[in-house]
């Protein structure tokens, strides 16, 4: 009976710890390409670069992001990026649009990963100038993401 209770346990943790999001996926499926640029700030990194955080319109979530992720790929082959451009477009379907932004770098997309109704696990935002996939992780709920859209 420990045996099959160790197996169990076993396979929940090998469960747990490969489930991710899509574009977190899409992120590990190309980081290790010729050209590409990957940066992942995990929760001690965060905690100081949180106060940062506050003068950008992700000022609403900061307090609950647990994890910053940047993927550029604009370096990487032609086929390359059409072969990202491709899965990006699979991986954004599982998504809820969020909107548009104009930046200094272009304009970007926005995408909500919803988990339920009322609460997201992941925000990302598309820079196609760049090729870039900015990524911010945490549990936050449908008020919080609604407050990213106003101006402060």
């Amino acid at each position: 009976m420990r045996k099959y209770i160790f197996t169990f346990i076993v396979c929940l943790c090998a469960v747990q710890m490969s489930a991710q999001t899509p574009a977190a996926a899409l992120v590990d499926k190309y980081k290790e390409m010729k050209g590409a640029r990957n940066l992942v700030a995990g929760k001690t990194i965060v905690r100081l670069v949180r106060p940062l955080m506050k003068d950008y319109q992700i000022a609403p979530l900061a307090h609950k992001v647990e994890e910053l992720s940047v993927l550029r790929i604009d370096n990487a082959s032609p086929e390359v990026r059409d072969r990202f451009l491709r899965d990006l477009k699979i991986v954004f379907d599982q998504y809820v649009f969020g909107g548009q932004s104009v930046t200094r770098n272009g304009t970007v997309d926005a995408y909500v990963h919803m988990t339920s109704e009322d609460t997201a696990d992941e925000l990302v935002v598309y820079n196609p100038r760049l090729y870039a996939l900015y990524s911010v992780s945490g549990k936050f709920t449908r008020e919080e993401l609604e407050k990213i859209q106003k101006k402060p």
